[in-house]
């Protein structure tokens, strides 16, 4: 390693040991990575998600050929955009690094074919939404990095577009600063009988405030893990979903919430309404590290069940190595309201149009609070 003539002896140390730990991290991803089994029952995390059938089928179709992009667009403030670069080792290593919940396999696949995707440098505030969009009718693998500044006030919005048949896994590493605020809303949609969506996120928040919000509709199999970590006190991270699914729809949801130091706060409500056939898993884990008191985490699932077909899968769950803190974890799942049903009837609305609104109101509320 070279050092900077002006470097102290103690900077030049302490910078030694943050690259050995890093090559360290680096090596154990790697092996992580090259012991990693393709997705089974076996596998805890894939339970409820099908993977005898979908992750086989995910792993035919990206294991060979390239991003097939039908579009990569943007708009607004695209000065702070920067299109990805395979050669990019320092992005690659971050997503090399990037934790997964049962899919390190695919994800090996996904970094194969690295180098497609934007780079998102927000160091002023953002008037409007930055919209970034990808998407394909067959296969394509984007990656999306978003870095924010100290005290800087952001939002995006991140579309995916799984035509006909098409397949997209996707990533995206979040990393707010001190004091920094971003609103991250994600929208995932298909448009034929057997498209497919896989989205990994790591949010790393050193002590801003974050908002995600995903939103799925249209897609015949959709498995999201997000983990957010909290390395500050003061950092906040919120985790909305809200998702209308029909017909042999499957969504497969697990998330994290690692706090890593005390006095940070999280919060997660996902909901689902669910009709005809449709199943929705949700598995979330609230980890509270040992040291890390004062910690406020909090996770629901709810679902409305329209169908006596559809099913769900609930499993949240707790694991706190710490004391002083205020967790809790809860979910719920029914039937619409009869009481609610029949006072719309009684006003002259029609039985489907009611339906609709009490699914549409059930939903918002995720909506509403990722608003703010």
């Amino acid at each position: 390693m070279d050092f900077p003539q002006n470097m102290s002896m103690e900077e030049a140390f302490a910078l030694a040991e943050a690259e050995a730990r890093l090559n360290a991290a680096l090596q154990e991803s790697k092996e992580r990575f090259d012991k990693a089994a393709m997705p089974d029952r076996l596998n805890e995390d894939w339970r409820f998600g099908r993977p005898h059938v979908y992750a086989k089928e995910w792993a035919a179709r990206f294991k060979d050929g390239e991003n097939c992009f039908e579009y990569v667009g943007f708009d607004n403030s695209d000065e702070h955009i920067v299109r990805l670069s395979a050669d990019d080792e320092d992005l690659r290593q971050t997503e090399i690094l990037m934790p997964t919940i049962g899919s390190d396999a695919l994800l090996a696949l996904h970094l194969k074919r690295f180098g497609d995707g934007h780079v998102l440098y927000i160091e002023e505030d953002t008037k409007e939404p930055i919209c970034l969009g990808y998407g394909t009718r067959w296969a394509a693998s984007p990656s999306t990095f978003i870095m924010v500044a100290p005290g800087v006030k952001a939002e995006v919005a991140i579309t995916y577009a799984c035509l006909e048949t098409g397949y997209i896994f996707a990533t995206c590493n979040i990393q707010v600063a001190e004091g920094a605020e971003l609103k991250v809303r994600v929208n995932a949609q298909g448009d034929g009988a057997d498209s497919r969506c896989m989205l990994i996120t790591n949010i790393q928040n050193m002590g801003g405030k974050v908002a995600h919000l995903t939103s799925y509709q249209g897609l015949r199999w959709v498995r999201e893990e997000t983990v957010a970590e909290a390395y500050t006190p003061g950092a906040e991270t919120k985790l909305f979903s809200s998702n209308k699914l029909a017909g042999d729809a499957v969504l497969d949801q697990h998330t994290k919430q690692i706090h890593h130091a005390g006095g940070a706060t999280s919060d997660l409500l996902y909901k689902n309404v669910l009709d005809d056939n449709a199943t929705a898993t949700f598995a979330g884990n609230i980890y509270v590290a040992p040291g890390a008191h004062n910690t406020d985490a909090y996770q629901s699932n709810r679902n409305l069940m329209l169908s006596e077909n559809a099913t769900v899968n609930s499993l949240p769950g707790l694991e706190i190595l710490a004391d002083k803190v205020r967790c809790s974890h809860g979910s719920a799942s029914g039937p619409m309201d009869e009481e609610q049903l029949f006072y719309l009837l009684t006003r002259g609305i029609p039985e489907y149009q009611a339906h609709q609104l009490i699914a549409e109101g059930f939903l918002n509320e995720a909506i509403e609070k990722f608003k703010g």
